[in-house]
């Protein structure tokens, strides 16, 4: 049996859902009723594209992935990992840095989960990847720079990448032309290079033409850059235009209903999105100005002399990192962060401020909370099965027990969520999330005020849509996460996983 998985960057369901009802979308309402639809599955934190995407390809957790954000500070090389898209950022930093960063480290050693695209061709299957970010597969291959960029000061002409046998990658890579254009034809500086949501179309109704192999992956991004400009529901029409590009995708494989006996269908997103405040002075929280009274790194750089703080933003989330962190540093960053009201919360390692291993703190204006994992019997199990044990409010995270049962509201699996980012070896000391409304604002990069963003804890941008359709109906779990997808992909498959679909995680 065959899967086709499709990724609409940042479609939210709370959009998504009525434009489904109404008839907007008309080939995911088609896909529904041949199959089944969840509309809270839930994403990692923090909700940012690389790890988010990530976490689908892998089914890990950031802790366990290697990818903990768009942007943190690699310890061991005194380095800035940043896997963001800012032209102001690329600019300054030169396309070299982005290129390595996107090309070889995504994909490289900071990668350290298997994709779907190793585990799928170990088994002598074939795969394809359709301009998605993670593409890290057991076949070698050449980059071969576009025309634009290959004049730039500092790019090299060629790279070698490992990807899944058949790939797409903008302009950059392709196993395959498009109707035998030259690939700078294609895409080019207006189309994002070929990473843009009609050069995915383009490509999948290509390889809908030929024969869809064993396992695809494609990915539509336009949707989240245009969320970020207008807000997801004035939005809406890229999701449309998805939509269309997926029924012309099936009418050349023969019709949905011919596809759907061959193949099982999952179309879902990485994260969704939370409006953001026009106002500058209510919904960009400038965290250089809040922390002024600490010198702070230069952005996007290693450390300098007489550096207290680095702040690697994340949009609705950032991570604070500390020279030499003290508990006394930690507590005045909080307290000043705090004093914002714009800010959320506060996150962050006991290890790092009391000395106490595997617990986490999280702290909002209302009070804080201590947890940790705990034997069975200890206070209560989430919906995934993992036992919980705290200290202080559970309010902090909108949490609340009924019966032996942790339920989450604003805050959506809330403790494995942070625990999955906190984890990670290179996680900050310590995380600030913003408030609904609200996006954290650095020097040189602007917030999304008047339309939308995300990387935060908030339901708005945790819950993504999740349709699954094939030859038979998959029955979903009540509750699902974006880390079961991959599991869920390779049970269609039939071939073992690693995970099950709905089990407790641990790094």
């Amino acid at each position: 049996m065959k899967v086709l998985l499709v990724v609409i960057d940042a479609a939210t369901p709370r959009v998504v859902g009525p434009a489904i009802q109404t008839g907007r979308l008309p080939t995911l309402q088609r896909l529904i009723e041949r199959g089944s639809y969840h509309d809270t599955c839930t994403t990692i934190f923090p909700s940012i594209t690389p790890a988010a995407t990530t976490s689908i390809i892998t089914g890990e957790y950031p802790a366990s992935s290697g990818i903990v954000g768009a942007s943190w500070f690699e310890e061991a090389t005194q380095n800035v990992a940043y896997h963001g898209d800012d032209f102001w950022i690329m600019a300054r930093e030169g396309f070299r840095s982005f290129l390595d960063d996107f090309l070889i480290g995504l994909n490289g050693d900071r990668l350290v989960a298997p994709t779907l695209f190793e585990i799928v061709e170990r088994t002598g299957l074939r795969a394809a990847c359709v301009n998605y970010l993670i593409f890290k597969g057991l076949h070698q291959h050449e980059v071969k720079m576009p025309m634009a960029l290959r004049i730039l000061p500092g790019v090299r002409r060629k790279e070698y990448v490992l990807g899944p046998s058949i790939i797409a990658i903008g302009d950059f890579l392709t196993t395959h032309t498009m109707r035998g254009k030259p690939l700078d034809q294609v895409g080019g500086v207006l189309h994002r290079f070929g990473m843009d949501d009609a050069s995915t179309s383009e490509l999948l109704f290509e390889l809908a033409e030929d024969t869809f192999p064993d396992f695809t992956v494609a990915y539509f991004a336009d949707n989240d850059y245009r969320s970020h400009e207008v807000g997801p529901y004035e939005a809406l029409e890229v999701v449309e235009r998805v939509d269309r590009g997926l029924s012309r995708a099936f009418q050349a494989a023969g019709g949905l209903e011919k596809v759907l006996e061959e193949m099982f269908v999952i179309v879902t997103s990485d994260h969704g999105h939370c409006e953001v405040l026009p106002d500058h002075d209510r919904g960009a929280i400038c965290l250089d100005q809040i922390l002024g009274e600490f010198k702070q790194a230069v952005l996007g750089r290693p450390w300098t002399e007489g550096d207290e703080i680095m702040i690697c933003p994340n949009m609705r989330a950032t991570q604070i990192y500390f020279r030499r962190a003290t508990a006394r540093h930690v507590r005045r960053a909080i307290m000043a962060a705090l004093s914002d009201t714009r800010v959320d919360h506060a996150i962050y390692r006991s290890h790092d401020i009391d000395g106490v291993r595997d617990h986490f703190w999280v702290q909002s204006r209302r009070g804080g909370l201590e947890f940790w994992r705990a034997a069975a019997g200890a206070h209560a199990t989430d919906a995934f099965g993992t036992t919980w044990s705290w200290q202080g409010d559970l309010g902090v995270v909108d949490g609340r027990v009924d019966g032996d049962r942790l339920v989450w509201g604003d805050y959506p699996n809330a403790f494995e969520r942070m625990a999955g980012a906190l984890e990670h070896p290179y996680s900050a000391t310590l995380w600030f999330t913003a408030r609904p409304g609200c996006e954290f604002e650095v020097p040189g990069g602007d917030a999304h005020l008047g339309g939308a963003s995300h990387g935060g804890l908030h339901a708005l941008e945790s819950y993504c849509p999740l349709i699954v359709a094939g030859p038979t109906r998959v029955e979903l779990p009540v509750h699902m996460r974006s880390i079961d997808i991959a599991p869920l992909c390779l049970n269609l498959l039939g071939i073992p996983s690693r995970h099950r679909v709905g089990e407790p995680r641990q790094a």
